[in-house]
C-alpha cells in the first residue's frame, strides 16, 4: 500500500476516460476496490487522502 500507488490511479482517473468510466460504473463500493486492485493499484483510504493533498499542493490547487 501506498501514497505512490494512489498518486498513479488519481493520474489514470484523469487520463483515461475509459478507466474512470469503468471505476465509476462499478455496482457498489466493494466492487469499485475490487476492480481498483486487479488494475494494480494498492493505497488505502488515508493514503488516497494524502494523494490527492499533495496533488493538490502540486498543482497549486485549495480545496473547497
Amino acid at each position: 500500500m501506498s501514497m505512490e500507488s494512489a498518486i498513479a490511479y488519481i493520474k489514470h482517473m484523469r487520463e483515461d476516460e475509459d478507466f474512470r468510466r469503468t471505476v465509476n460504473g462499478c455496482e457498489d463500493e466493494a466492487a469499485n476496490w475490487a476492480f481498483v486492485q486487479s488494475a494494480g493499484y494498492d493505497f488505502t483510504v488515508p493514503e488516497f487522502k494524502q494523494a490527492t493533498e499533495a496533488i493538490y499542493q502540486e498543482h497549486g490547487i485549495t480545496p473547497l
